[in-house]
């Protein structure tokens, strides 16, 4: 029996990998979008349950050697705090990797030599909700960074070479301003290098700021083409050689799209998605992407 004492939120990719939980909640906590830890101050998980749960997962496999670190953004610990997780994963599983969440802030307090030391512990493959590279757009969700942070901190994880994925969030801009988001976007993304970018798309959600928001006429969510043109913006100007992905809700990527190898094919498919999205279209993907209740 492991310990998981908050929301297990992780990209679907990492369906593989064996959860232990390290943190509980999220440092930030204050996304205009998000309230998933709205209800869980953040902690860090005690080292004794870490490794009472490592011992229980080497009892079960002790091959496992794939690992995602739980909670809202694990790599927000210094690294003096966070290495001692590290060696605990490696003393029951050597060569083991540690994939986490990260807040783009959470790398401002590591020097490259600690992302270094914490990647030789097995944090690698970090999972970034940036959501955009827009600054108004940022700014607007209390995000907690502007654009360029973005190129700095990560530009860090590259000289590192850390292996690190974006998650790029779609309709956050609001009705009307989605495609100029993205053009802006391009422009910070070019100067990273992640692996894979996910795409995903706004769920305006219950108790969120934004939700107020909307309701007091103040957010307008955009529509499901204008979101569709957004992506297909996007995918057009990137230039770094990066596999994309989709959330949930769409199938215009297949299971593995790689930029700049596949982007006519994409490109080509998401023109007929787009130029066939009719009105009841429209309100299936609405209805689609609401009832999945996720960001």
């Amino acid at each position: 029996m492991l310990h998981f004492n908050g929301p297990v939120v992780r990209p679907p990719q990492e369906d593989y990998r064996q959860f232990i939980e390290v943190t509980v909640g999220c440092t930030h906590n204050s996304c205009r979008f998000c309230n998933f830890y709205r209800d869980f101050p953040f902690r860090m998980a005690p080292l004794e349950q870490v490794e009472s749960d490592l011992r229980e997962v080497y009892r079960v496999n002790p091959e496992q050697r794939y690992f995602w670190a739980n909670g809202g953004n694990p790599y927000a610990l210094s690294t003096e705090k966070l290495a001692p997780y590290g060696e605990l994963f490696q003393k029951y599983f050597p060569g083991a990797e540690i994939a986490a969440y990260s807040r783009v802030s959470d790398v401002k307090n590591k020097s490259v030599e600690d992302i270094l030391r914490l990647k030789a512990l097995g944090f690698d493959n970090l999972v970034i909700g940036v959501e955009t590279g827009d600054d108004e757009v940022l700014k607007r969700m209390n995000k907690g960074y502007a654009a360029q942070d973005i190129v700095t901190q990560l530009g860090k994880l590259d000289q590192a070479k850390i292996r690190y994925r974006i998650v790029y969030l779609g309709g956050l801009a609001g009705r009307g301003k989605c495609v100029e988001s993205a053009r802006k976007s391009i422009d910070i993304f070019n100067q990273i290098h992640p692996t894979l970018i996910g795409t995903t798309s706004l769920a305006v959600l219950p108790g969120t700021e934004l939700c107020e928001e909307m309701r007091a006429g103040k957010f307008e969510e955009a529509s499901e083409k204008e979101r569709q043109m957004e992506y297909r913006t996007l995918f057009a100007g990137l230039k770094n050689h990066v596999q994309v992905v989709d959330g949930p809700y769409w199938t215009y990527l297949g299971e593995e799209t790689f930029l700049p190898e596949d982007r006519e094919a994409l490109l080509a498919r998401m023109d007929r998605m787009i130029a066939g999205i009719t009105e009841e279209e429209e309100k299936w993907m609405y209805l689609r992407r609401h009832s999945m209740r996720t960001v």
